[in-house]
């Protein structure tokens, strides 16, 4: 069969492109007239010329020639649109949601423990911050090493993994007694597990669903409004309730038989961490033993394992109740023969994970296999854009998160939290709006003109004017519902960009780049506490200006997004 005849049969041949697209970078996959039962997506491929110009870059419309791997993931692709957003797939969304819930409501449940935490172990105020410190080192780690081996010992194995570690680890929290550093320690490894969440989650969730329900994957983000009101809940109903008096010192920094802080009296934190543990390890439970969870087909595909990729799918659809696919590794076989010289299957590698040893060697292999990245002008360039945009945001609001408090206690703006019941029920005021960050980020995606890539534009340029508004905020209910649109943008721009980033890399490397995107983003968040710290000593509000500067920079970068993807398959 000649590359000629092939684009034809599968779809691959050029058509007129939709209105608001520039020809001839689209390719027709919409079942004209099918040659066999061979299904095509009705989703455009598009098999650019490789070069990236100002023109392409404003309109989103840049793209590499089509690699063989990538004519191959399109077939794939249409089975998967045949089988539709089936019961496999509602499975797939919800326990991947399961993992952004958990990735807020562990932050927000130790968040709101710390305070009993510090005054049961007698922790210095010098000192206090370290257990956030921890964590965020943990979450770093565990985006950079669950991302990159989500790309070495495939997809299915780091689904459970994480949910695994966080469970363990968050149970053995409440095991300290007077041990502070035993507690930052064991909260580190916890995040660990947690780290690896949302790169993961993301990454699972776009490989399964159809080309046309890729929007869903920004619906995830809901589960992360969701998470913190669960934790504050429990928090209030634990922590907040077994505690020790306000005021008392550590029973381990008095004689005996003085009044103290003793860990019978508190023993609040210990209930809010076992119940936190408890929910995460039965979500690992949904995840190993309820659901059976099918290897990604394109991370085989990716391995040159075709023939197990089409057994994945032949199970989805009986999963499903959906007619077999009609997709045979003779199929595949004849764009080998047909392909073109452009193609980045490099990193290909028959065989299954069979030993630690040879986990390890291709844990490191994995680097090698990144050279895709880094080496193609277009890929780098997306991953340098979105690089900085992670770290815009997660700088953000960080920056909010740890000193607005303090700049409205100097400003003399009651934040409306006298009470215990007070500072609660602002929580619900100020998260479950959240929600509809997710909801405008499914909407917004869709349209014409607006995508992915203005999305991002116009959420983060919306979240940096709620921050600059801050420095105005003179009532407690100017602060509520000023902090409620914050957290609405917040949202809407994550949304878009936890699952839009993992769309634009290539199924080799989509794992290592989302980790690795998400790890800068953590890091950045670090960083940003100590920058912020001299304009808290000046009493200076730039520390509000420094955190909208963040995300405008991430909403700046995003203009230059080379590629727009609400109306080309992803592979």
């Amino acid at each position: 069969m000649d590359k000629i005849e092939a684009n034809k049969t599968f779809g691959f041949e050029g058509v007129t492109a939709p209105p608001d697209v520039p020809p001839p970078t689209y390719q027709n996959t919409v079942a004209q007239e099918e040659k066999g039962t061979l299904h095509h997506s009705e989703v455009p491929v598009i098999d650019g010329r490789g070069s990236l110009n100002f023109a392409d870059i404003l309109k989103g419309s840049a793209a590499n020639p089509l690699s063989t791997f990538e004519k191959k993931a399109a077939l794939i692709n249409a089975e998967l649109d045949q089988f539709g957003f089936g019961r496999y797939q509602l499975c797939i969304w919800m326990l991947c949601g399961f993992g952004y819930f958990l990735d807020l409501a562990w932050a927000q449940g130790v968040g709101l423990a710390a305070s009993a935490i510090y005054q049961e172990m007698g922790v210095p105020e010098g000192s206090q911050g370290v257990i956030f410190s921890c964590a965020n080192a943990g979450l770093a780690v565990g985006a950079l090493g669950f991302g990159l081996l989500v790309d070495v010992i495939g997809r299915q194995w780091a689904f459970n993994l994480t949910c695994l570690i966080t469970s363990i680890f968050g149970l053995l929290l409440a095991a300290p007694k007077y041990n502070y550093a035993a507690i930052c320690g064991i909260y580190f490894l916890a995040s660990i597990g947690l780290g690896g969440n949302i790169p993961i989650d993301a990454t699972i969730a776009l490989e399964f669903v159809p080309q046309r329900k890729r929007m869903l994957v920004c619906l995830l983000s809901l589960w992360q409004p969701v998470g913190v009101v669960f934790a504050s809940g429990i928090a209030y109903a634990t922590a907040a309730k077994y505690r020790c008096a306000t005021g008392l010192p550590s029973c381990h920094d008095v004689a005996s038989g003085a009044a103290c802080c003793s860990v019978s009296s508190n023993m609040g934190w210990r209930y809010n961490s076992i119940v936190l543990g408890g929910v995460t390890l039965v979500i690992f439970f949904l995840r190993f033993f309820v659901f059976h969870f099918h290897e990604s087909p394109k991370f085989l595909l990716a391995r040159g394992r075709e023939a197990e990729a089409i057994e994945v799918l032949h199970k989805i659809a009986k999963f499903n109740k959906a007619p077999p696919p009609t997709l045979t590794v003779q199929h595949f076989a004849e764009i080998d023969a047909s392909s073109s010289t452009y193609t980045n299957d490099s990193i290909a590698q028959n065989g299954n994970m069979t030993s630690i040893g040879s986990v390890i060697k291709r844990f490191f292999r994995n680097f090698r296999g990144l050279k895709g990245l880094f080496l193609n002008k277009l890929q780098f360039f997306i991953f340098c854009l979105l690089a900085v945009a992670y770290m815009g945001d997660y700088w953000s609001f960080n920056l909010a998160g740890s000193f607005l408090p303090l700049i409205l206690l100097r400003n003399n703006v009651s934040n409306g939290q006298e009470t215990v019941t007070d500072t609660y029920r602002q929580y619900v005021y100020i998260y479950l709006p959240g929600i509809l960050g997710a909801v405008l980020a499914l909407f917004s995606v869709q349209l014409p003109i607006v995508g992915r890539k203005w999305s991002l534009v116009f959420s983060a340029i919306c979240q940096g004017l709620a921050m600059a508004m801050y420095t105005q905020v003179k009532t407690t209910a100017g602060y509520v519902g000023l902090n409620a649109f914050e957290y609405i943008m917040q949202t809407y721009f994550n949304a878009v960009l936890y699952a839009s980033a993992p769309e634009l890399f290539d199924t080799a490397y989509r794992g290592s780049a989302s980790g690795t995107l998400s790890c800068l983003g953590r890091l950045a968040g670090i960083v940003a506490p100590f920058a912020g710290q001299k304009y808290l000593a000046s009493n200076s509000s730039g520390i509000l200006w420094l955190g909208a500067g963040g995300i405008w920079l991430s909403a700046f970068t995003m203009i230059f997004l080379p590629v727009e993807m609400r109306n080309r398959q992803m592979f």
